[in-house]
């Protein structure tokens, strides 16, 4: 991967983060109407995953590794739980979780790609 496809896989990636929070907070928003806010602030979990997915997708603008990472887990660790509870999505959000699982992998893959090529080489002959 070079410098330019790393920087173009953090950027999708930062798209789907703001796709996948979009959709969730669409969701809740189709569930529960005007009562959203109230209900994201009566269950600190889902606000502070909230929080930690906007500051991701914040770290992902500045090509922070721990923010790809983080991304990733925060969406494939759910998915995987209902997997193991026999729980498979339907077919449009099966595709749509591969996509987005696709973007935030190649986003860790571009953000650890795109550092390491960024840091200057170490060479074997010290310094006078």
């Amino acid at each position: 991967m070079t410098l330019p496809q790393a920087e173009k896989a953090i950027v999708n990636g930062i798209y789907a983060a703001v796709a996948w929070l979009l959709l969730d907070l669409g969701f809740l928003f189709e569930e529960h109407g005007a009562a959203t806010l109230s209900v994201l602030m009566s269950q600190p979990t889902l606000a502070i995953s909230t929080i930690v997915v906007i500051i991701c997708i914040l770290g992902l603008v500045y090509k922070s590794r721990l923010a790809a990472g983080v991304l990733f887990l925060l969406f494939v660790v759910p998915i995987v739980m209902r997997l193991l509870q026999g729980t498979i999505p339907s077919g449009v959000l099966l595709i749509f979780s591969l996509v987005l699982l696709y973007f935030f992998l190649s986003a860790v893959l571009g953000a650890f790609t795109y550092h390491q090529l960024k840091t200057p080489k170490q060479t074997d002959t010290p310094p006078n």
